[in-house]
């Protein structure tokens, strides 16, 4: 049986044409040949349950700025992370994660990486 997909009401505020591929607990979203987002949700480390927000290390400010219930992700280890997270606990949960659908609609600079998956999905 196929696991659904968390926070599926907000597929309805991508774009059209975005490749959704399950992973180990979570589901990678696709967009414009870029990573865009990852849905997760599991039982194993739920403090990292929500949405991730694929991006580089210097969008990290402006975009923390620009929706406030965005943050870094705290990880026991020291691990250093480009991405960033969308707590599903967050009491502006679902508006914040609107306004991330959004910055993937206008194709906004700061979401999104180009990886050698991300292109060859839509390179066939």
């Amino acid at each position: 049986m196929k696991k659904p997909i968390p926070f599926d009401f907000l597929l309805d505020y991508l774009p059209q044409g975005i490749i959704i591929k399950p992973a180990i607990g979570m589901f990678n979203i696709y967009f414009d040949r870029k990573i865009v987002l990852i849905f997760r949700k599991t039982g194993k480390n739920p403090q990292h349950n929500g949405i991730w927000i694929s991006t580089r290390r210097e969008y990290h400010e402006g975009l923390m700025a620009a929706i406030p219930a965005v943050s870094q992700f705290e990880l026991e280890e020291s691990f250093d992370t480009s991405w960033l997270l969308l707590s599903d606990s967050h009491d502006e949960f679902e508006n914040a994660a609107i306004q991330l659908c959004q910055l993937v609609v206008n194709r906004d600079e700061r979401i999104g990486k180009v990886t050698p998956l991300s292109a060859a999905l839509f390179s066939r």
